[in-house]
């Protein structure tokens, strides 16, 4: 099996709020001072996330319902 290259961080991405695990970018949670990994990658659509907010980035499901619910 061929070994994947690694990714690269995509244009535009806080590099604060990534986190690089074997050779994939994964987003923090910009919840306020949370920075828990989200499992979700730098690369995946934003139309196809959970948790995102428009003109912050990506929460956290515990930061997303303790904002929002």
């Amino acid at each position: 099996m061929p070994q994947e290259m690694p990714q690269t961080l995509p244009e535009g991405v806080n590099p604060d709020y990534v986190v690089l695990i074997d050779g994939v970018y994964y987003d923090l949670c910009v919840g306020a001072g949370c920075k828990t990994n989200t499992g979700v990658r730098t690369d995946c659509p934003v139309g196809r996330r959970r948790y995102w907010v428009d003109g912050s980035g990506q929460l956290c499901r515990k930061c997303h319902y303790k904002i929002y619910a």
